[in-house]
């Protein structure tokens, strides 16, 4: 049973903090920052503007703490990563890199611990099946770079789900719907990026991902 031990008052207050910027920069940056056929500065500022916002709120509410460094460590690099795909073709490879490093963070910022083998050997089955489904068309680095980023996304989920699993708290519940709604929206990406193009990634793929972002940045309530 989920530990719902907070003041619904205080939170209700803590999550507006969150929330309310967050879909602020969201409508700024989709009615503003598309089509993003010609990229530029104004256009990459309003992309990152949301996952801006989120580190803003993460530090207000634990300034300078572990957690709070590591969590605003992993959305710099996933906001570096965003940026990158800006560039698909010359800058994806640092991309993939900059989530990876990103949901490395994340996973530090979940308890990085040697428990729950089951959830870590289920995590290793599910990487296995999206490597083998989703990336039959990779050349050159493309290959290690996908496992190795597939790899660290599910590491996150793990580390996610084995916090959940001892806590039972909803920020930790928050942590792991976020840590799963990000692994479905970066594989679309990808298959969107190295296989076929789709027509309305914007709505499929990115809508998603700034919900999985808001979500895990969640986990810094108490």
């Amino acid at each position: 049973m989920v530990n719902w031990q907070f003041r619904p008052a205080v939170e209700l207050g803590a999550m507006t903090l969150f929330v309310v910027p967050y879909v602020l920069a969201l409508l700024l940056r989709f009615e503003f920052g598309l089509p993003e056929t010609r990229p530029n500065p104004t256009k990459a500022l309003l992309r990152v503007l949301p996952i801006i916002v989120l580190i803003a709120a993460v530090q207000q509410r634990h300034r300078g703490n572990e957690f709070s460094l590591r969590l605003s460590a992993g959305l710099s690099f996933s906001a570096a990563g965003d940026l990158c795909l800006l560039f698909k073709h010359q800058y994806v490879i640092i991309g993939i890199i900059c989530f990876s490093i990103a949901y490395c963070m994340y996973a530090l910022a979940f308890k990085l611990k040697n428990d729950n083998f089951l959830l870590a050997c289920l995590s290793c089955f599910i990487v296995i099946v999206i490597y083998h489904f989703t990336t039959p068309k990779l050349r050159g680095l493309q290959g290690p770079a996908a496992i190795i980023y597939i790899t660290t996304a599910l590491l996150m989920t793990w580390r996610a789900m084995a916090w959940y699993s001892k806590t039972r708290k909803y920020n930790c519940l928050a942590a792991v719907v976020g840590s799963v709604v990000l692994v479905v929206s970066e594989t679309v990406l990808s298959k969107h990026i190295f296989q076929f193009p789709f027509n309305q990634i914007e709505v499929i793929d990115r809508y998603p991902y700034y919900l999985g972002q808001l979500l895990i940045a969640l986990s810094a309530l108490p």
